[in-house]
């Protein structure tokens, strides 16, 4: 755990979101945004549900990683087309 409580595991997995799409306050096209949640989702459905048939530790970091990429995902801006910037 570091000084906020966070897991190398949860550090990892931002780190590694926030090299390929930046930070969540850094706006990215909506699409995207909306396909990683989708994903997310169901990753996170699926962890939960191997992990309420077997409580490894292999399927814990997956529950782990999929709440940690959905909240990122939930959390991250996205830009929104405007048609003041245009003209």
């Amino acid at each position: 755990m570091n000084k906020y409580g966070h897991s190398e595991m949860e550090e990892k997995v931002l780190e590694l979101l926030k090299k390929d799409y930046g930070n969540r306050w850094e706006a990215i096209d909506e699409e995207i945004v909306i396909r990683k949640i989708r994903v997310s989702k169901d990753l996170y459905q699926y962890a939960t549900d191997e992990f309420f048939v077997n409580q490894s530790a292999t399927n814990y970091n997956a529950v782990i990683v999929s709440m940690v990429s959905l909240q990122y995902w939930n959390q991250k801006r996205t830009k929104l087309f405007s048609t003041t910037e245009d003209f």
